[in-house]
C-alpha cells in the first residue's frame, strides 16, 4: 500500500479531486482548467502582496506565533507564493480529510504540475535570483514582466516580434514571470502585467505596464533613451 504522501498516492488524490487530469493516450498530466481558474484569484491576491502582510498570512494559515516565526520558516522551507496560492487553492477545493502534511506536498507537486512559466520565448528567462546579474551585465536592458492568466500579456505575446522590434538593437531584453519573481516586482514598483522596466546603467529609467500598442511602445521607449 502506497505511503500516503508518496508521489503515486498524491497523483491519485489530486485526481480525485479534480485537481489534475491524466492524459489517457500519452500519460502527460496537466493541472484541470477549472482549478487554474481558481488559482488565478489566489495568484492576484498575494504575488504584489508587500512580504509582512505575505508572511501574516502565512502565520494566520499555518497557526504560527507571528509574521516573524513565518518569514523565517518561508526562508528556511523555501516556500514560494505560488506553492502558498496553490495550498489556499487546494484548501478551498478539496474535502476536509486532508491533513496539513497532506496538503503541503499536494501544493508542491500542483505547483510543479502547473502552467509553464508565462515568459514567451524569444527573451532571457529570469528570476528573482538571476535579474540583479543581467541588469548588471548590460549598459541598457529592458525587463518583462508576464503572468499566468493575463489576457494584455497573450495579446502582447501575439505581437512579440513587433514589440521586442520597440527596443534598441542594444538594450538586452529579459523576461520575468510576476507570479515567481515577487521581488523584482517589488523592487520595481511593478503589480500589473504585461510590464516593460527600462534600465540604463543599473537603475531603472521608466517602467510601462498594460497592454500597449508596439508603435506607442516604440515611441515612448525612444523618448527614453533619446533616440
Amino acid at each position: 500500500m502506497a505511503d500516503a504522501l508518496s508521489p503515486e498516492a498524491l497523483l491519485d488524490d489530486l485526481r480525485d479531486e479534480g485537481v489534475v487530469r491524466i492524459d489517457e493516450g500519452t500519460d502527460e498530466v496537466a493541472t484541470t482548467e477549472a482549478f487554474e481558474a481558481d488559482r488565478e484569484v489566489y495568484y492576484d491576491t498575494y504575488v504584489a502582496m508587500p512580504d509582512d502582510e505575505f508572511h501574516e498570512s502565512v502565520a494566520d494559515v499555518f497557526g504560527l506565533d507571528s509574521a516573524a516565526e513565518a518569514a523565517s520558516r518561508v526562508a528556511e522551507l523555501d516556500v514560494s507564493r505560488e506553492e502558498f496560492a496553490t495550498f489556499l487553492t487546494l484548501r478551498s477545493n478539496v474535502d476536509g480529510s486532508y491533513a496539513t502534511p497532506e496538503l503541503t506536498a499536494m501544493a508542491q507537486m500542483a505547483t510543479e504540475l502547473g502552467p509553464e512559466t508565462p515568459v514567451p520565448d524569444g527573451v532571457e528567462h529570469l528570476d528573482d535570483e538571476s535579474y540583479d546579474s543581467f541588469v548588471d551585465e548590460h549598459e541598457r536592458c529592458v525587463v518583462t514582466v508576464w503572468k499566468l492568466f493575463c489576457d494584455p500579456c497573450e495579446a502582447m505575446k501575439a505581437e512579440l516580434d513587433e514589440v521586442l522590434a520597440a527596443f534598441p538593437d542594444d538594450a538586452a531584453v529579459g523576461g520575468i514571470a510576476g507570479e515567481r519573481s515577487p521581488g523584482f516586482c517589488q523592487s520595481v514598483g511593478v503589480n500589473a502585467a504585461p510590464a516593460f522596466v527600462l534600465f540604463e546603467d543599473g537603475a531603472a529609467v521608466d517602467v510601462i505596464t498594460g497592454r500597449t500598442d508596439p508603435s506607442a511602445l516604440a515611441e515612448r521607449v525612444a523618448d527614453v533613451y533619446g533616440e
